[in-house]
């Protein structure tokens, strides 16, 4: 029957419907409760600047043309000729002589010569070209950064969960190493909530998938309040050879933090 009962420091409440009773509320069940808050300001994330590795690829032709000394065969010759013989007179024997054309030849020996000419070489000498890529890193650190809420002993409370209301600024915005742009970044402008991680910037490839990320972490752990700072870098080939990636040393990004944090648990 739908009711209301209070006793022994529990309360419950009970909706029946149809002829099933059935439980609304029961300060038996597990349920979450704060059990300690902590205001922590200017917390800084630091992020470093991305590096890069320059990479043989092979090497290219270059064509030249050069004004070379040549040695030339003359080839031997025959050389055909008609010759005129004039008419002549002869006045002491008194003859007369009508004049006509023959046929000569010459022959001229074959011989060497030295002759200038350009000379064309298509692969006159060769460069060797290069790849640049972002450097893949797998990066992380961890800094106690609170301790957790503790009991009337002392001793540290076991927290479920951790809700973090956070207010921060991008004090220095890295670029993309690609382009001379900042990195999209999740954080806003105003107050905002997280458990766990939180992407705070990304960059994608042409394709669309990631090949870059940065996330901070606040969790427990033992008797403190921890806070990771992790990047995860895919190596990026730049897509073009001889041309390094130009805002390479221009990537670095450091966030402050305004936290306040509730600790939680379920009651048993």
């Amino acid at each position: 029957m739908s009711g209301f009962t209070a006793s022994s420091s529990r309360i419950r409440v009970v909706e029946t419907i149809g002829s099933v009773d059935e439980t609304v509320f029961d300060t038996d069940d597990d349920m979450p409760h704060i059990v300690g808050t902590t205001y922590l300001a200017s917390v800084a994330v630091d992020f470093d600047n991305l590096t890069q590795t320059v990479s043989y690829v092979g090497d290219s032709c270059i064509a030249t043309e050069s004004l070379e000394r040549v040695n030339v065969y003359n080839p031997s010759v025959w050389s055909a000729f008609f010759v005129w013989t004039p008419s002549s007179y002869d006045w002491y024997y008194d003859t007369y002589t009508a004049g006509f054309m023959s046929f000569d030849r010459t022959y001229t020996p074959g011989f060497m010569s030295h002759e200038w000419e350009w000379v064309y070489d298509p692969c006159g000498y060769t460069i060797p070209y290069f790849e640049y890529s972002v450097d893949a890193e797998e990066y992380s650190s961890v800094t106690n950064i609170a301790d957790l809420p503790t009991d009337e002993d002392g001793t540290a409370l076991d927290v479920d969960f951790v809700i973090v209301q956070a207010t921060g600024i991008r004090t220095t915005g890295g670029k993309d190493a690609r382009f001379d742009q900042s990195l999209p970044t999740t954080v806003p402008t105003k107050t905002f909530s997280f458990q766990g991680s939180l992407l705070l910037e990304s960059s994608g490839e042409a394709s669309g998938g990631s090949w870059f990320r940065r996330i901070m972490s606040v969790y427990p752990s033992g008797s403190k309040l921890k806070l990771k700072v992790q990047e995860s870098v895919k190596s990026l080939s730049r897509g073009a050879y001889d041309s390094a990636f130009p805002h390479i040393g221009e990537t670095r990004s450091t966030y402050s933090f305004n936290l306040k944090v509730f600790f939680g648990k379920f009651r048993q």
